[in-house]
């Protein structure tokens, strides 16, 4: 961008008499004779707004040629989704364009102009990026008790408000109390932006990501796994947040359909020559019914046709069966009557999707058999992998990727055996967070005791099987302190040291020790 000359701004209606000439900028990279209404001088730095339904500075553009009424233009660069979405119409307005034409001197708005150079020299994309924590595979690690589930809670707290990756991890890895932001994790939650999954050995691939299991009707069918369903969640929310006039969702459609049409609610085809019945809803398909004879609309191809829409016009059946390569032939005209339908409640809106994370905690990550339930998709959660390699699903053949905007925690106890099963491949991908107890967090009652316990752990068998703080924080009187030393500390100490009679001995000498001097 030219430091030295004002920046002009002009408009581009990809619906006006000139057609869309963006394709035709980018595939020779200049454009003559465009018209113009300021004036403008050789060498000068112009950025593209694209007004109609778009409304973002798409393209910066050099002045090579000044005629009277129109200039000779090359292209410079063209600016990325992030930055034209940090252009769009409302963050200009947000920072300082007023009302009237966009078509001016951006040196003459001062504020604006800061706002956009920094835009386009990356600046504010570096900044929103610096607030993000880069890292999305976590395993928090460390003994019973020691507050894993409370620090995945308030490491999704920490992400969702901006601290800094050091911060986050130094909080964590220090096992600092911090007190939990109940309403953020509450807000994820209530949004559907967490899964929370526990491995075991039993747990598979096809739970996962996804398989074929038996239906409620007796069917063998294909159903999507836990992280399948939460990636796709999150890849929709990239989309729809780079995209600044957006078509409602589907699934929102599909809403306002079924509350229209209860069951028993007649339509007709496409002909108007006949009706057809609601007679059920399911979770995969709407039933119908025609004359006597029932079908099944199943809700797959229905999302395909409304998808198709927005590429190429679905104006006919014989649209539908093009959209669906030929299947669903016989249902054509049904679908189509279904979908003209919904395309009333499709409406098209300014967009106010902000990009947000997801994520998907797994709880005992080691207990599960992990090159087999994660399979091909251990390569693609690698943070470098994330938005930009895909795999070939074995089952549905769809075409698959990690978004980046999914974070996956997982927790392990150190004291499982099972923490050998862990391989290479997994310990790459993942940065590990180690938790230590916290003596802070203990009760003044029981910290002696705790202290003493955890020094004879750890020189008898190591740091890793030391007692959590957990046990010992909710200690409200002698009989709390007594039923937690009784029915759980005891049993542990007895795991701890079952092939050793008198280091177990020992141990339960140091527990009892305190209640005499109590």
């Amino acid at each position: 961008m030219n430091e030295n000359l004002s920046i002009a701004v002009l408009t581009h209606n990809p619906n006006g008499d000139w057609g869309d000439v963006r394709p035709l900028i980018e595939q020779q990279g200049y454009y003559e004779k465009w018209g113009k209404s300021i004036n403008l001088v050789v060498g000068q730095t112009v950025l593209i707004y694209i007004s109609s339904n778009i409304r973002q500075i798409q393209y910066i553009m050099e002045v090579t040629n000044v005629y009277d009424d129109s200039i000779d233009v090359k292209l410079i660069k063209k600016l990325s989704r992030e930055q034209s979405q940090l252009l769009s119409f409302e963050n200009l307005k947000k920072h300082g364009l007023k009302k009237g034409t966009i078509n001016y001197i951006l040196d003459n708005n001062r504020q604006l102009y800061e706002y956009v150079k920094s835009v386009i020299n990356d600046d504010t994309i570096k900044e929103k990026k610096d607030k993000k924590l880069n890292i999305k595979n976590i395993i928090l690690y460390g003994a019973p008790g020691v507050g894993k589930t409370h620090n995945y809670q308030n490491l999704i707290s920490m992400i969702e408000e901006g601290k800094s990756q050091n911060e986050i991890f130094y909080t964590v890895s220090k096992n600092l109390h911090v007190d939990l932001q109940n309403e953020t994790f509450e807000s994820i939650k209530n949004e559907k932006r967490v899964e929370f999954v526990t491995f075991h050995q039993s747990y598979s691939y096809e739970d996962f990501i996804e398989g074929f299991r038996p239906s409620d009707n007796g069917n063998i069918e294909l159903e999507d796994g836990i992280f399948k369903n939460i990636a796709k969640e999150a890849n929709s929310n990239i989309v729809d947040s780079f995209s600044n006039n957006i078509n409602i969702n589907f699934k929102s459609v599909l809403e306002q359909f079924q509350l229209k049409f209860e069951i028993g609610s007649k339509l007709k085809t496409y002909s108007n020559n006949s009706e057809f019945t609601i007679s059920k809803y399911t979770d995969k398909s709407i039933h119908i019914m025609v004359n006597e004879n029932k079908f099944s609309v199943s809700y797959l191809p229905l999302e395909e046709i409304y998808n198709s829409n927005k590429i190429k016009p679905i104006n006919n059946p014989q649209d539908v069966i093009d959209a669906l390569s030929g299947r669903f032939k016989g249902l054509a005209t049904y679908y189509y009557s279904i979908f003209r339908e919904m395309l009333l409640f499709k409406e098209v809106k300014q967009n106010s999707t902000a990009l947000k994370n997801f994520y998907i905690v797994i709880d005992e990550i080691n207990r599960g058999n992990i090159s087999k339930i994660f399979g091909e998709l251990i390569t693609l959660i690698e943070e470098d992998k994330r938005d930009v390699y895909e795999v070939t699903l074995p089952y549905s053949k769809e075409k698959f990727k990690v978004p980046s905007n999914l974070y996956i925690i997982a927790t392990m106890n150190s004291t499982d055996k099972s923490i050998a099963t862990i391989d290479i491949a997994l310990r790459r991908r993942f940065t590990f967070l180690k938790m230590k107890p916290n003596e802070d967090l203990v009760h003044v009652k029981a910290k002696e005791l705790f202290n003493d316990l955890n020094k004879f752990i750890k020189e008898n068998l190591n740091e890793d099987y030391m007692l959590g703080h957990s046990y010992f924080m909710k200690i409200e009187s002698d009989e709390d302190l007594e039923f937690v030393k009784e029915y759980k500390i005891r049993p542990l100490l007895e795991e701890y040291f079952y092939a050793d009679e008198k280091k177990y001995n020992d141990a339960i000498n140091i527990l009892n020790k305190k209640s005499q001097d109590d």
